[in-house]
């Protein structure tokens, strides 16, 4: 053995260059288990005779203790090693010499010519030439996990690929499982161990394996959990005493794809009342009636009156009922909202010195059928005040029910439904159960009171935000208000609505919007959002946070709904929790992050900015909540960012990336999702009080009635022409600025 240090050059040993050639000098470097290289030498023999000693060329800087077999092996030089036999060797003319040298280790670079001579024990020359040694080939784990069917709550075969980076004997490899996974699993030409998130195969018998080997494990029957994206996983190959062969992490990704929703069957349109007529006047003759400012409730009204009503939707022919708690006479006068050349409403009933009495306190209880206290606020209990009668006059549309004693004053809002069967160019949603969820009149909301917030919330009490109008002055009013300035043929539903009618949609509108903040979904509003998008209609999500939490109406009245708030607190209560597949960016293509109070957007280009210079400034425009593209969830083909930002979540001060998506789905709708709560409020220039939002001044106004203009033509694939004046409407009249109940829940 010789231990070899470092040296300046190498030395070649070529006599006549025919020779050299004729010698066919290789070199090829092979690594050991033990992480150094075996060179062999190889050349053929030119001159026949008994071989006294080879001498080998080495790469300069070469280190470690040398050996080889059938011989002995000491230093020339540093660069120079010679080999003799341990007993006689006689070689013939062209036979094929290889020399074995073990341990070395190699320097950086390459590749190296490096001489090989032959001498006899005569002194003659047996063989002598060169070869080229290319540098020892390292490799990498190059980890790749490949999964057979990746979707998150389905079972799937992993494969487990990684590259030997070291020779040895292979006794067990150990493979990172997918995070919650379970299963049943198998594999082929070993055995499998399961614990603590890890599969161990073992093999058979022990395998020999070489440097830059393939490694392909198979675990198979791996149950996915619900929850998905992409995930590093390990892989570590290991000898019987834990030496590492191979160890690295590869990437797969778990996405689902929309969850399939239940088919939902049309109901036919109910036939049109007595006395009720089979078409409603266009928007334009609506709003070119007489118009009133006499709808506002002043703040200095703000008191103890409040009213509900026993629908939050109705069509010509109904009658709903009032119910008031004031102990005064009060006058009852039905708004219809809309342009009304810029007064927002227009008088369409009334009925004065109505008596009322002073109401008991609404009551808060209950207990679902497994025993969990609901915690429920309601006025259910309340006396009727008196009865309105839904007839000709109430042209569909949205209402708010002013109730007055002269000393204060309250709203009940009221959707009046187009149910003759015309089909609307334009259908826009109000998102009631969401205002009832934030709703704490009496006690409690879903966020607040009694400890944790209710499990069951009705529409049985006033609300106490908005004057009594939920949150619809606030985040609402600004688009009713923009679609009937611009005279678009646009008709209204409610959430209740979207529930219990959800699959007439296609034959009620081309198009529907969302309002700014539609956040409580039962299971029969998103499948009949889903089966409306696969059958044509288009969606503008004119908001955020859209279809986030899970409720289930409690019955067929549509007068309460529950939550499930009990299994894992907020958690349980999102859509999400059922799985990846359920939340809102498989179906409108982003989802929620977290509420903000305030972040200027900076327009770009694109056709959601026509009309409006890049680089305009619009502070607070980011306001409420966010959505973003998860890249953890399913993206729809052909998903685009029509706009993007950044907002400060209100719950830890950190930047939140925001939004703007639009892609087309297969059966040609377009689908937007405008992840903000900001476009209805800018419209007519009146946001939460409580947001970091100064009012928008003109200019802001305008290069969103702008964009809302862009976003309805785009998104209704043109069916929609909003007028080529697209001038801001202006408001005519000082309506309050409200508070926005908010939360920093999950």
């Amino acid at each position: 053995m010789a231990a070899l240090a470092v040296a300046a050059a190498a030395i070649l040993f070529i006599n006549r260059s025919a020779d050299a050639a004729a010698a066919n000098v290789t070199i090829t470097a092979t690594q050991a288990t033990t992480g150094t290289t075996t060179l062999t030498y190889r050349a053929t023999v030119l001159k026949a005779g008994v071989i006294r000693e080879i001498t080998m060329a080495i790469p300069a800087g070469t280190t470690g203790r040398v050996t080889s077999i059938n011989g002995t092996v000491s230093s020339v030089t540093r660069t120079v090693l010679r080999w003799r036999p341990a007993k006689t060797v006689n070689v013939a003319v062209g036979a094929r010499l290889a020399i074995p040298l073990y341990g070395l280790r190699l320097p950086a670079g390459g590749p190296w010519t490096l001489g090989f001579k032959s001498i006899g024990t005569a002194g003659q020359v047996i063989t002598s030439g060169a070869g080229s040694l290319q540098p020892l080939r390292t490799y990498t784990p190059q980890v790749a996990i490949k999964a057979t069917n990746p979707i998150p709550g389905q079972t799937t075969n992993l494969v487990y690929q990684a590259t030997v980076t070291k020779g040895g004997t292979l006794a067990a490899v150990r493979m990172q499982l997918p995070t919650g996974a379970t299963g049943t699993y198998t594999t082929i030409n070993g055995t499998l161990t399961v614990a603590g998130g890890y599969a161990t195969w073992k093999p058979k018998a022990p395998i020999s394996v070489q440097p830059g080997a393939r490694l392909g494990i198979p675990v198979n029957g791996v149950l996915l959990s619900k929850y998905g994206g992409a995930m590093s996983l390990t892989v570590s190959a290991t000898t019987s005493t834990g030496s590492v062969l191979s160890s690295g992490s590869g990437s797969v990704s778990f996405i689902a794809p929309p969850a399939p929703m239940p088919a939902l069957a049309a109901l036919d349109f109910a036939g049109v009342p007595a006395g009720c007529p089979d078409s409603w006047p266009t928007t334009t003759a609506e709003n070119a009636k007489a118009g009133t400012d006499d709808w506002v409730i002043p703040t200095t009204m703000d008191g103890p009156l409040a009213a509900y009503l026993t629908k939050v939707s109705a069509t010509c022919g109904d009658t709903v009922d009032l119910k008031v708690t004031s102990g005064n006479p009060v006058s009852v006068v039905a708004y219809r909202m809309g342009y009304y050349a810029g007064l927002g409403a227009r008088e369409v009933w009334r009925q004065d010195d109505v008596p009322t009495v002073v109401q008991d306190k609404p009551t808060t209880g209950g207990t679902s059928a497994d025993g969990k206290s609901l915690r429920m606020t309601s006025a259910a209990h309340w006396t009727k005040t008196l009865t309105i009668p839904v007839d000709k006059d109430w042209v569909p549309g949205t209402y708010l029910i002013k109730v007055s004693d002269g000393t204060s004053a309250s709203y009940a809002p009221l959707t009046v439904r187009d149910d003759t069967g015309t089909k609307h160019d334009l259908l826009i949603q109000q998102a009631n159960a969401t205002w009832q969820a934030y709703n704490s009149y009496g006690g409690v909301s879903f966020y607040t009171g009694v400890d944790t917030g209710s499990g069951r919330l009705t529409f049985d009490r006033p609300y106490n935000e908005g004057q009594g109008s939920g949150q619809y002055l606030s985040l609402e009013q600004g688009l009713v208000f923009w679609a009937e300035s611009k005279g678009l043929d646009v008709t209204y539903w409610t959430d209740n609505d979207l529930d219990e009618f959800g699959a007439q949609l296609p034959s009620r509108a081309g198009t529907l919007f969302l309002p700014g903040h539609d956040e409580y979904y039962s299971l029969r509003m998103r499948a009949a959002l889903s089966q409306a998008i696969a059958r044509g209609v288009n969606v503008a999500n004119l908001g955020a946070n859209t279809a986030y939490r899970l409720i289930t109406f409690t019955d067929d009245t549509r007068r309460a709904w529950d939550i499930d708030r009990y299994t894992d607190g907020y958690n349980s209560t999102t859509w999400r929790y059922q799985g990846d597949a359920y939340a809102s960016q498989p179906l409108l293509g982003a989802d929620y992050f977290c509420p903000v109070l305030g972040n200027t957007l900076t327009t770009g280009s694109g056709w959601m900015f026509n009309g409006v210079p890049a680089g305009t400034q619009l502070p607070g425009f980011i306001a409420g909540e966010v959505d973003f593209v998860w890249p953890d969830l399913y993206k729809q083909p052909g998903l685009t960012t029509l706009a993007s930002g950044t907002g400060t979540c209100r719950s830890n001060g950190r930047a939140t990336p925001m939004h703007v998506t639009a892609y087309t789905a297969p059966s040609g709708a377009r689908v937007m999702n405008g992840s903000t709560f900001a476009y209805g409020c800018f419209l007519v220039r009146r946001c939460p009080s409580n947001w970091n939002v100064p009012t928008p001044d003109a200019a802001s106004q305008q290069a969103v009635t702008t964009i809302v203009a862009n976003i309805t033509e785009w998104v209704s694939r043109g069916t929609i022409a909003v007028p080529a004046d697209t001038t801001a409407a202006t408001v005519r009249v000082t309506i309050p600025k409200y508070k926005l109940q908010t939360t920093t829940q999950p």
